[in-house]
Parts: structure tokens; sequence; C-alpha cells
């Protein structure tokens, strides 16, 4: 009887601790970017951003959370007007809002952070973002779309900004390929994170 007893009081036990462990066990790995849809470079009009794409595929290989960077004030959809916004945010070193907030940033230690690059550099509202968290003891892997500037010098300008964190080498997709690639692409994330240790 005493056996039984403690059998029952152990599997109890056991069975009140799988809750707890799953409540506790953190998402380490997150993907944050920003995308542009409608009239794109090369591209023509789009529904859905290629940098959103790319950062989708990246989430789902990383098994990771997602955080779009979403406009306060939407980009307009025509290339050229969209032009004139970003230059004109470049030459006042504007820092325009987005929505939302990233919960429980802290549990976070590894980031991915993507991005368009627009006329040579990292949309403004982009740096929102890096100057909004504390980065220091994360790992930061960059990834942008582009049309023929690879990453420009985006990788060593988040290498200067978050001094704090061990930033690995970034992906560059052309935005073309991105769009209308998927298994291209997939295969290019895939080959990228094993080269920096990231999945076997």
């Amino acid at each position: 009887m005493k056996k039984l007893i403690s059998l029952i009081l152990a599997v109890t036990l056991l069975c009140a601790a799988i809750p707890v462990f799953a409540e506790e066990t953190p998402a380490h790995v997150l993907v944050v970017y920003f995308s542009h849809a409608g009239e794109n470079y090369n591209v023509g009009v789009i529904e859905e951003g290629n940098t959103a794409k790319m950062g989708k595929i990246i989430a789902e290989q990383m098994g990771a959370d997602i955080f779009e960077l979403v406009p306060t004030v939407p980009y307009p959809d025509d290339y050229d007007s969209c032009l004139d916004v970003a230059t004109e945010e470049q030459r006042t070193d504007a820092r325009p809002e987005y929505e939302g907030e990233i919960d429980a940033w802290e549990q976070y230690d590894t980031v991915f952070i993507g991005y368009p690059i627009w006329w040579g550099e990292i949309p403004n509202i982009v740096y929102t973002f890096m100057e909004a968290y504390d980065f220091a003891g994360k790992t930061v892997i960059p990834f942008n779309t582009h049309e023929g500037s690879g990453q420009a010098h985006s990788q060593r300008d988040i290498e200067r900004l978050l001094t704090g964190a061990t930033v690995l080498k970034g992906l560059a997709v052309r935005g073309r390929k991105a769009q209308n690639d998927a298994e291209g692409t997939k295969a290019d994330v895939a080959d990228w994170l094993k080269s920096i240790g990231l999945a076997q």
C-alpha cells in the first residue's frame, strides 16, 4: 500500500512539474525586419515586400519569433514618392516611428535584423529600432534585400552602432529573387545559416 501511495505521489508531482517547465522555456531567437510593399525597383508592384519574404524564411528555418517594423506613418506605395520621403529622412537623419514594441526583449539572445538597401543606406526606421533597445551581450545577424548594391556598407554601420553585441556576417539577396524564387531563397538562407554556425 505504501508503495502504491508513493507511486501515485511521484506521478502527480511529475505531471504538475511539466506545465511549469513549458511556461519557463523562452524563445531565444527573434527576427526583426522592415519591408516595403507597393512599387519596388526592378520588381514592380507587390503585395508583400521582398525583405518580408526573406525574413519569414529565416524565421521558419530558425524556429524564431518575428516582429515587423510597421511605420506609424506609412511610406508611399509609389516608387518615386517613396524615394522622396526616404532621401529626406536620410538628409535630416530622421527617426521614423513604428507601431508596437517587442515584449520580453531580454529573453532573446539572438536577433536577426532585416531591411532593404534604400539608395545605399539602411532605412532610417531601422535605426529607430536599433537605438531603442539594449543589444549588449546579444548576437546580431543582419540580412537585406537589394537590386545590385549587396550589403552596401550596412554590415559595418550595424557593427559600429551596436558595439555591445556580437555581429555575425549578414546575407544579401536580390529583391527580385526573394520575391519570385522562394526555393532559391530558402537554399541561400540555409547555406548562410550553416556558414555562420547557426544550422547544421
